[in-house]
């Protein structure tokens, strides 16, 4: 098994590398997330969804549509159609739990390993544009093990909750109108309207999932790698919270995260972490703990 590089180890040759590298020094970059990937999460949650949509539509609402009362297009419970709805939900929530069981590892999986990929490729290059050495194969799977199960957990249970949540919710809209006395095509409209919630709530997981699994990845795999601070960047918008937007251009240290984590954490943010490495390939150049310190004064 080939041992994860500590560039701490290889400082000297790390820094005889980059002074004797032709060319202009390349700046570190941030590790983005990666759009492709983010993409294809979105794409097969969105299809999840629309199966969803499909299946009400061909099962639930017809039960719905069904059971009324002369003209007043109103539903008795007395009619039944509590326990026939019920008992049709229940049929439906099986099948579509079925469906969902039966791709939510591999999806998760390949979210994970692209993302692991991306991030891998950018870290690479970037000592590769400082130093001109190409550390590609020594960036193993073993060192992201705990990291990348503990994704694959996480994530697996979110693709199964787009169903479920879903369902609760047209659960919810058919009991209050029952007891409320709500006329049919109410419901139906409500449940209807229920669709691009869900397609909405598809998009925030595969947008914040892949951020969190690439800030993880990208912590992790630095700290193996003896890269111990980042710099934090923002999008530099009017979207950018206050807290994340006073954290612009300053160093952090990856084993201390900010209350609310580190860039990528928390929900719906877009910043990222810029890598510091000068110290590791200019002798010259102040080390993080001389930066953190002056940071503070």
């Amino acid at each position: 098994m080939v041992a994860m590089v500590n560039l701490n180890k290889l400082k000297r040759m790390l820094q005889s590398s980059a002074k004797s590298k032709r060319g202009r020094k390349a700046k570190p970059k941030a590790i983005y997330v990666s759009k492709k990937t983010e993409a294809f999460y979105l794409s097969q949650l969105l299809a999840i969804v629309k199966t969803c949509k499909q299946e009400i539509e061909l099962q639930l609402l017809p039960v719905i549509r069904q059971h009324t009362v002369s003209d007043s297009k109103s539903i008795q419970v007395s009619d039944g159609i509590l326990d026939i709805f019920l008992r049709v939900l229940s049929l439906v929530r099986s099948q579509l739990d079925g469906l969902v069981d039966s791709v939510a590892i591999d999806l998760a999986q390949r979210v994970i390993q692209q993302s692991k990929d991306a991030t891998d490729k950018q870290l690479a290059l970037l000592i590769y544009n400082a130093t001109g050495i190409d550390v590609t194969g020594l960036l193993t799977a073993e060192d992201l093990v705990e990291t990348l199960n503990e994704a694959l957990a996480a994530n697996v249970s979110l693709i199964k909750s787009i169903p479920k949540q879903y369902l609760d919710k047209v659960e919810q809209i058919v009991m209050l109108g029952l007891q409320t006395g709500q006329r049919a095509e109410q419901m139906v409209a409500k449940i209807q309207e229920l669709h691009p919630i869900s397609k909405n709530r598809a998009a925030l997981v595969a947008r914040d999932q892949v951020g969190k699994i690439t800030s993880r990845l990208t912590q992790v795999r630095q700290q193996k790698m003896g890269i111990t601070h980042y710099t934090w960047s923002t999008s530099q918008d009017e979207r950018v919270r206050d807290s994340h937007r006073n954290r612009n251009g300053k160093l952090f240290a990856w084993s201390d995260p900010p209350d609310d984590g580190h860039p990528g954490m928390p929900i719906r943010c877009r910043c990222v972490a810029i890598p510091y490495t000068a110290h590791l390939f200019n002798a010259d150049a102040p080390s993080p703990d001389d930066l953190m310190k002056s940071q503070s004064e």
